[in-house]
């Protein structure tokens, strides 16, 4: 039950930014010691981070025009400030990631003998975030039951709950704890059971 989480060039830049919040490091070197013994003592170091600071700014504004070309930020104008802000596929992507993320981790940890078991009735007005769920949900390592009821042996929140209330069927889904102590071998190899 291996699911390889591969990250595009675009997603790595949207987690990058939003840790960063979409500043500029904050290492100051001053500026104004100017001594210098053959090419070394500050200088050397003052220009080395320089042109460090220079580099990772330029890769910066390469990833915003990257993230606006395909529409994930948006440039808006308050007051003299240009201001960059994630658009609605910007924060889904990020939520997606976050829960990809999040249940890659949960994989690494050993199992506590539950089942995570999520029950869903979305309607049928919506239709395309009901098929987007089911999607999302066999992406990350979940086993469908029947079409609305989907089973994994690894904990989905608080991840899957956030992205949930973003795309606004937080009401139309639960998320149940199964205690496996007597489950069926029928139930165990539906989920892919690893020992038996």
């Amino acid at each position: 039950m291996s699911v390889r989480l591969e990250l595009k060039e675009f997603q790595i830049a949207l987690l990058e930014l939003k840790a960063q919040n979409l500043k500029e490091g904050s290492i100051h070197v001053p500026s104004h010691v100017r001594w210098s013994l053959a090419g070394f003592g500050p200088t050397a170091y003052i220009e080395k981070e320089r042109r460090r600071r220079k580099r990772e700014y330029e890769r910066l504004l390469r990833r915003i025009a990257y993230l606006k070309r395909w529409h994930y930020l948006e440039r808006i104008k308050e007051g003299e400030e240009r201001l960059y802000r994630l658009t609605a596929k910007g924060e889904y992507e990020i939520l997606r990631l976050e829960f990809a993320l999040h249940m890659q981790e949960q994989r690494k940890k050993k199992w506590d003998d539950n089942f995570y078991l999520i029950v869903f009735d979305v309607p049928e007005d919506k239709k395309q975030y009901r098929n987007v769920l089911r999607n999302l949900l066999k992406n990350n390592g979940f086993r469908m039951l029947q079409r609305s009821v989907w089973m994994t042996r690894y904990n989905p929140q608080p991840a899957l709950g956030a992205l949930l209330r973003y795309l606004g069927l937080q009401k139309y889904f639960e998320l149940m704890k199964v205690a496996c102590n007597d489950c069926s071998l029928n139930l165990r190899r539906k989920i892919r059971w690893a020992k038996l």
